[in-house]
This record gives structure tokens, sequence and C-alpha cells, in this order.
């Protein structure tokens, strides 16, 4: 795409800065209005591909934000979730409450629901706090971990939509590349028509004469 665009950007500079070509050129209905036309498509086309840049920019920045605190919360969680299969070993009811028994869930979205459950029916239930707490995991180690989990989800919901922002400013750029490129199509076609008997001018405008 930017060899595209300089392509197209030295065809343009090069028919409004000389003389000759853009008279000839004129005559075919590439007036310096038309021109400055493609121009200002040209520079939109710019501006979304650095737009989209930046967006991916962003995205792949709470990508790698997010994968650190999963990576360091999903630690702690499960530290705490064999700490508390220990200490409440003869209340299974309460480590199934807490959706503690079983394999763990390693994807993203099923460890939020895990974590979420976990948490939050532990921590409503004081003779598990107080469980927990005589093998050195305290209530307010709890609810750091908590936080921690909420923390991920937010940076999750944060990555989506940078996500989301990142591929529409793709479809975009996309959108108006294309436009720019039938644009500038048009523009070949004709520029071998005019200056077909000076393949000079055609060059200096990037085009090589068939």
């Amino acid at each position: 795409m930017r060899k595209k665009i300089q392509s197209i950007e030295d065809g343009i500079l090069g028919a409004q800065n000389n003389p000759e070509i853009l008279q000839r050129m004129s005559a075919y209905g590439y007036t310096p209005e038309r021109l400055a036309e493609g121009e200002n498509l040209l520079d939109a086309v710019k501006s979304k591909r650095a737009s989209q840049v930046a967006e991916y920019g962003n995205q792949y920045a709470a990508t790698g934000e997010l994968e650190k605190l999963f990576t360091a919360s999903y630690g702690e969680y499960m530290v705490t979730v064999k700490v508390s299969r220990v200490a409440l070993k003869s209340q299974p009811e309460l480590l199934a409450k807490f959706k503690a028994t079983g394999l763990r869930n390693r994807s993203l979205s099923g460890w939020l629901d895990d974590a979420g459950i976990f948490y939050t029916n532990l921590l409503e239930t004081p003779e598990a706090v107080a469980a927990l707490a005589a093998f050195g995991i305290t209530e307010e180690r709890l609810r750091k971990e908590q936080a921690s989990v909420k923390e991920v989800e937010n940076l999750h919901s944060r990555q989506l939509s940078e996500k989301g922002e990142a591929q529409q400013a793709t479809k975009d750029r996309d959108k108006l590349f294309d436009q720019v490129c039938n644009w500038y199509s048009d523009f070949r076609a004709i520029a071998r028509i005019a200056l077909y008997d000076k393949p000079q001018l055609l060059e200096a405008l990037g085009i090589v004469k068939k």
C-alpha cells in the first residue's frame, strides 16, 4: 500500500508541477481543481492509514497489559484455590459453592467467570474466610485478589474495544484507498492518451509507456 500511495502522489504532483503536463491533462478534464480533488483524497487515505497504525498500536499495548495482569492474577488465584482445598477439605459443599473443585479453566473468559464466583462467594462466607486466614490467606488478600480479577475484566473489555476500533480503522482506510486507486486508474489511462507522444512526460508521472 505504501508503494502504491507513493506512486499516486508522484503522479499527482508531477501533473501539478509541470506546466506542459498540466496543460495537456487539463484538455482531458484533469484541471488543477480535479487534481486537487485527487490530492485531497490521497491525503485522507494517508491520514486514515496513520490512524489505523495508531489504533493497532493501542490494541497491541492493551493486549500486552492484559496478558501480563492475567498471568499474575491467575497465579494468585491458583494459590488461593489450592489453599482453600486444604482449609475446607471437610466442607466439600463450600468448595463446590466456590467452584474450587475439578480442573481449572485456562481460557480468559472462563477464568473470569470462575474467579468472579470464587472470590464473591468466598468473601460472603465468614467461616470460609476465617478458615483460609488460619493458613495465611487473609480477607485483605482475598479482596486484593478480587480487585485484580476485576481489573483484568476491565482490561479485557478495553482490549476488545481497541480491537474493534482498529478493525474499523482498517475498513475506513481500505474504503478510501479503493476510491483513490480508482481515481488514479482513470488518471493513468488519460495520461497515456494525453501524453502518448511524450514518453518522457509520462515517466515524469511515474508511468512507463507500454
